[in-house]
């Protein structure tokens, strides 16, 4: 199972130098937020791929933005259309770039005036639209997760799946590893990483309050061929961002059995 990082890891530096420092730690792959850098440096989203392939790594995804993503579930067809028209864009993004999965939110803030099946038939609307392209759409559980599992029993499509995160997983509320369980042979992309149970932490695997060893089984039952962390932080603190990306490694290989 190949081992992968989402490019941001919690240190102000150009993507340059946090991808070769990803690479020297171990990663063979990354994942990217798929809107421009500006800051140090201007790098374009475009520009961004082939920038990961020179550093010899493979890119897993790509990480919509997920303003007004809301608006998939809206009666408002023109607001619903515009939303559906940069999703459109996104998923082109992945075929012209040969990325093979977009990463994206169901939902944002307004769960209470979603409309289910107007939302039903935009995902259905999006997945089509990736299928021809060879694309795979998975959706993040953040604080949706009874309204992925209405998502995923209505549209049993082959390239519509989950991107499990850990660390959303273990708030209040949550399911603490259930819908992975669940949906593990539909389970796309993982975004590994750990919490106090209160707050979304992003902390490195083990620092936390997630349970490793539920989330291990889960791993087993898969067909994931690549393990994904999305990590920001730590409880311990660290001298600089490679002792950091190095002790993420390590604590990947602890979930694989690897160490």
């Amino acid at each position: 199972m190949k081992k992968s990082i989402f490019s941001w890891f919690g240190y102000f530096m150009p993507i340059e130098k946090r991808l070769e420092l990803i690479k020297r730690a171990g990663f063979e792959s990354v994942s990217l937020w798929w809107e421009d850098e500006i800051s140090p440096e201007l790098v374009k989203k475009e520009d961004m791929p082939q920038i990961v392939f020179e550093n010899g790594l493979l890119l897993e995804y790509i990480h919509a933005p997920y303003k007004d993503v809301d608006s998939l579930w809206s009666l408002n067809k023109k607001e619903r259309s515009t939303v559906l028209e940069r999703y459109f864009g996104y998923i082109e993004d992945c075929g012209n770039h040969k990325i093979q999965t977009l990463v994206m939110h169901c939902s944002d803030r307004n769960l209470e005036t979603i409309d289910i099946e107007t939302g039903f038939k935009s995902f259905r609307i999006l997945s089509e639209f990736a299928q021809e392209r060879d694309v795979k759409i998975a959706i993040e559980n953040t604080k949706d997760a009874h309204l992925l599992d209405m998502l995923f029993t209505e549209l049993e499509l082959p390239n519509l799946g989950l991107c499990y995160d850990s660390s959303h997983d273990w708030l209040e509320g949550q399911t603490k590893g259930k819908i992975f369980e669940k949906w593990a042979k539909r389970t796309f992309v993982t975004h590994l990483s750990d919490n106090d149970g209160l707050k979304d932490m992003h902390w490195l695997p083990g620092d936390g309050k997630v349970d490793w060893d539920v989330l291990r089984s889960h791993i087993g039952k898969s067909d994931l061929k690549c393990l994904s962390m999305e990590v920001t932080g730590s409880v311990m603190k660290f001298e600089n961002p490679e002792e950091f990306i190095f002790t993420a490694y390590e604590r990947l290989l602890e979930i694989t059995g690897e160490s």
